[in-house]
């Protein structure tokens, strides 16, 4: 009688076994993504309106602690939103937004000098630029959104330069999570565009 049990009990633990080696093998595998910055090839950068190598501070970059998390954040309804436990960012969305920003700015100034805050204690930025994000989402079948506010101040941090919101849109027609990025990625592109001319603007204005 007691054989018969053991014979049970281990045919049963090697069913439980398997079954659990079926379900870890049918799940679908984790991807991860980054955000990209542009191609210093495919922009003809023009330093005029803007001094030599100059200094530009960014961050803090403030995004809303639903979408700086490890899971791909979509909206699906004006209320609703969904987390893909398969689709996941390689590293914090805040600091990976905020290091395609200042790779963007570089390229586009052009300028050598470019840092993420924090920053050393050593490093005068000419201008610092704050941010604080309202939405970078997207909806599949609609668009990819970036709604921000941002600012440009002086070295010091005391005077406020220029104060903007730019409300970006992407299309996003299927569902596709390299797309997705993409897109965003693309509309972080077109808001560094619009700050690095706000910075030339100041500078042209500074020099007159």
């Amino acid at each position: 009688m007691r054989m018969r049990f053991i014979r049970k009990s281990s045919t049963m633990v090697l069913f439980i076994a398997v079954l659990l080696a079926g379900c870890r093998s049918g799940a679908p595998p984790v991807e991860f993504y980054t955000l990209s910055s542009i191609s210093a090839a495919s922009e003809n950068a023009n330093p005029a309106g803007a001094k030599p190598n100059i200094a530009i501070g960014v961050g803090p970059v403030e995004i809303p602690q639903v979408l700086d998390r490890p899971q791909i954040v979509t909206r699906s309804g004006p209320n609703k939103i969904a987390l893909d436990e398969f689709h996941r960012w390689a590293g914090p969305l805040q600091a990976n937004f905020a290091r395609v920003l200042a790779e963007n700015i570089a390229i586009l100034l052009p300028t050598e000098q470019v840092a993420v805050y924090p920053w050393e204690v050593t490093f005068k930025p000419d201008y610092r630029i704050a941010l604080n994000i309202g939405y970078f989402e997207g909806q599949w079948g609609n668009n990819v959104l970036l709604d921000v506010v941002w600012k440009v101040t002086d070295r010091a941090d005391q005077n406020t330069l220029a104060l903007k919101k730019s409300i970006i849109t992407e299309p996003l027609p299927v569902v596709d999570y390299e797309m997705l990025v993409a897109a965003k990625s693309q509309a972080i592109a077109r808001l560094s565009r619009e700050i690095v001319q706000e910075i030339r603007q100041l500078q042209s204005g500074a020099n007159n």
